[in-house]
């Protein structure tokens, strides 16, 4: 019998250290020749190498192990790897008699980090084994006070630790190395029941307990697997335990192989190695279970609207908005084709995995933030495409789980009060059992999306403080402890809102508020070439589009540039295509349906019944583009509730269409203070131009002339459109800034055939009169260009000429 000290690893330690990982092909555990396998199996040895294992305490009571807990017994015989476990005993009775061993509590095997084989339990240790252990316990006196302080411990547990069996490892002492740039935040090495240590040796206990009978029925559940249906072979020599679960972890990966280890556990009938089984890994099972529904879920996106087939894998078009640290700068990009206006504050840029990353001179950790962006700006985006880096393990790692609470989900959970732990349950049916998340080491974060679709009040101030996971709270109590960080202080929580909801959460609770800012030139052209299998085509379409400035510039929401990009690729299937500058008004046309019919399925639903345009949707654009008008004749961009209520609208018909519009400063809570803008004002000149020309075409009335001879003259509702371009257009000249030019040209705009086709069904009837007089448009546009006009101007008037023609070959395609 060799002696303890000559050993300080387990026998799984032991071939775990001087053995690569499963990544470096199969491991056997026999060391011997294979030569001598027929010995073995005829005669055991007389003598078995015995090994020690030390288990250290941490400092979380949770594992609740001293330094010298348990020593084990290991050997091999033909059947596999097994080995002994020795109780934690006083030093007057070194060895506990066989019945009491047999006899141990279920909450002690499990605590134990390593399992007996049947064949183990069998052998009684002879009387020199005895005498040796005896010997070497009675020198060290600390034993008694170490298995004393062992029970005590265990008995002051809280009870949420059994919700999981914690095995516990020697955590690294050294500070985590530094993360690879952009991987996203790490606060500290990764947990150890998350390891693959950890989970292989919890495989390797759970199979150690079997029967060779048992091995060969596991292996034929196991083969029933579609990666292991056609390839059984690799498994079917395998009868050590190791073996077989490194075999498995190479195939399949390590979440995958531990939830195949309890399945198929549960289908030979070993109910209760299962069950210990998924004490043990619970975070580690959790954690695959989310990633497989998050895959199924958040994998697919849909640009534009949500339309069966027309789904795209989003790492194959994602590309990731600039995001910064909000400064003082308004989210709104007041540049267009005629006005420019440099930027010149600076700003700190930060890529939406590093959001939870302190500055250098950040004093504390970031817990709560708040992202916001316009509408079309991709945020819901960005959110599951964080969710798919975190599942294929790209960044933030640190996270052990991260759960995604749509904000328009949210009052759908059952009715009554529940604890946190059984609102999670209800929304993810793979988060039973999950108590540890109270943990100080559960480090999650819970992402709220879309927070201006939340249904809950909110109410910070008079909700009910929760502290407790298990207490049962209001819905909204539990949403506003978790925010405050009363509820789960140690979590992260990350909130995504138009910035016309993000008032809701009091700014003293959020540690940073960053913004989605948008695509820059570079992110345009890739965009362009990523999106599409053929680069050509999108280089093709990326200098397509930048021939037209107006498309350029607002191309930079990536909703625009999804429909430009569509609307493009198909265009060039003609060889004859893209000879001649694009139009843009067709694409406006198209953003504003768009956005409607977006906004209708965040506040009504998918259903049919919900798409349906009603009359006080048409209405709405209608007064929107009247009062967009107006603030052009103004000279301001901008509009508050007062001016809504002068074209009969209301704050709550704003809010509930919020996809055009964006809320940019409030100076208390009466909202006669606050004001907003339209998204780009670009999207305001056209609204205005879509009004003008909606009231001649529809309601024969031009705005251009006074009230009553327009009321004179509006029986006549199929007048030549000249009558409506003339006086538009002579505007236009006479401005000096040219604060016309890009409403003027949607206007011309609306009156080709294919253009015109798109507001049909919506503010146009389905048969509506076709457009008289356009050649006359055509001609006194010529005319005016001849005459001594301004630069800007004669260029604008040729770009309304592009408008027109554009329009004419789309009708002819």
């Amino acid at each position: 019998m060799s002696n303890f000290g000559e050993y300080s690893d387990s026998e799984v330690d032991r071939i775990m250290t001087n053995r690569p990982p499963s990544s470096y092909g199969s491991m056997h555990s026999d060391d011997y020749d294979e030569d001598d396998d027929d010995d073995d199996l005829k005669e055991p040895p007389n003598k078995q190498t015995e090994t020690r294992l030390r288990l250290y305490r941490s400092e979380s009571p949770e594992t609740a192990i001293t330094e010298r807990t348990q020593t084990h017994q290991s050997s091999i015989y033909q059947d596999g790897l097994f080995l002994r476990p020795q109780s934690i005993t006083h030093k007057e009775e070194a060895f506990p008699p066989r019945h009491d061993r047999e006899s141990m509590s279920l909450d002690q095997s499990e605590m134990q980090s390593e399992v007996r084989t049947e064949r183990a339990i069998n052998e009684e240790p002879n009387d020199r084994d005895m005498e040796e252990l005896h010997e070497r316990d009675l020198p060290e006196p600390q034993d008694e006070s170490a298995s004393m302080e062992v029970q005590e411990v265990r008995t002051e547990e809280p009870v949420y630790d059994y919700d999981e069996i914690v095995l516990p490892f020697d955590e690294p002492k050294e500070p985590p190395p530094r993360p690879p740039e952009g991987s996203g935040l790490q606060f500290q090495h990764p947990h150890s029941s998350l390891t693959l240590r950890h989970v292989l040796t919890a495989m390797v206990n759970s199979l150690s307990r079997l029967q060779p009978s048992d091995i060969s029925y596991y292996k034929r559940s196991l083969s029933s697997h579609c990666r292991f249906r056609k390839n059984y072979p690799m498994i079917a020599d395998l009868n050590d335990p190791l073996d077989l679960a490194d075999k498995m972890i190479e195939v399949c990966g390590l979440g995958e192989a531990l939830y195949l280890t309890v399945r198929n556990l549960h289908n030979i009938g070993k109910d209760d190695m299962a069950k210990i089984l998924k004490k043990t890994c619970r975070r580690a099972l959790l954690q695959y279970d989310l990633k497989i529904a998050y895959d199924r879920r958040y994998y697919s996106l849909y640009e534009g609207r949500c339309r069966p087939g027309q789904q795209r894998y989003i790492s194959d078009v994602y590309v990731e908005p600039v995001t910064v640290i909000k400064g003082t700068r308004e989210p709104i990009n007041p540049e267009n084709e005629v006005r420019r206006i440099p930027y010149t504050i600076q700003e700190t840029v930060i890529r939406a995995a590093d959001i939870f990353c302190p500055l250098p001179n950040d004093t504390k950790p970031i817990r709560t933030v708040m992202m916001t962006g316009i509408p079309a700006c991709g945020l819901t985006v960005a959110v599951n495409k964080v969710i798919i880096d975190w599942m294929e393990g790209k960044t933030n790692q640190d996270f052990q789980f991260v759960f995604p609470l749509p904000a328009k989900e949210l009052h759908l959970s059952k009715s009554g009060d529940l604890s946190f732990l059984e609102t999670l349950s209800s929304y993810f049916a793979e988060a039973e059992e999950i108590g540890f998340i109270e943990k100080e080491d559960c480090l999650s974060l819970f992402i709220i999306d879309a927070l201006e679709l939340c249904r809950h009040k909110l109410d910070f101030e008079n909700n009910e403080i929760v502290t407790s996971a298990r207490k049962k709270a209001p819905l909204d109590a539990l949403l506003t402890s978790l925010i405050k960080g009363t509820l789960l202080p140690n979590a992260r929580v990350w909130i995504t809102s138009h910035v016309t909801a993000a008032y809701r959460i009091p700014a003293n609770l959020i540690d940073r508020f960053v913004e989605l800012r948008g695509f820059t030139d570079d992110k345009k052209e890739e965009y362009f070439t990523k999106r599409t299998t053929e680069p050509e085509l999108g280089r093709k379409v990326f200098n397509h589009m930048k021939r037209s400035k107006a498309l350029e510039i607002i191309c930079h929401l990536p909703l625009f540039s999804w429909m430009v990009a569509f609307i493009f690729e198909r265009a060039f299937r003609d060889p004859d295509y893209g000879k001649h500058p694009p139009g843009i008004t067709a694409f406006y046309s198209q953003y504003i349906v768009v956005q409607m019919n977006r906004s209708f399925e965040k506040y009504r639903g998918c259903s049919v019944e919900a798409q349906k345009w009603r009359d006080e949707d048409k209405a709405f654009i209608e007064m929107m583009g009247k009062m967009a008008y107006r603030m052009i004749l103004e000279g301001r961009d901008w509009f508050t509730v007062e001016d809504l209520t002068a074209v009969n609208l209301t704050y709550e018909d704003l809010r509930s269409r919020d996809e055009l519009t964006t809320e940019v400063k409030r100076a208390s809570e009466d909202n006669r203070t606050w004001t907003f803008k339209f998204v780009h004002v670009t999207i305001q000149e056209y609204m205005a131009a879509m009004y003008v020309y909606v009231a001649f075409r529809k309601h024969g009335k031009n705005v251009f002339i006074s009230s009553q001879m327009s009321w004179l003259q509006s029986s006549n509702k199929d007048r030549a459109v000249i009558e409506m371009y003339r006086p538009a257009i002579d505007r236009m000249l006479a401005s000096p800034n040219g604060h016309l030019d890009m409403f003027v040209r949607f206007l011309i705009g609306l009156v080709t055939p294919g253009t015109e086709d798109n507001l049909r069904g919506y503010l146009l009837n389905h048969y509506h009169p076709k457009a008289k007089g356009t050649e006359e448009v055509v001609k006194y546009i010529n005319k005016k260009m001849k005459d001594n006009i301004h630069p800007d101007r004669r260029r604008n008037l040729e770009l309304c000429l592009v408008e027109l023609e554009e329009g004419k070959e789309e009708k002819r395609r």
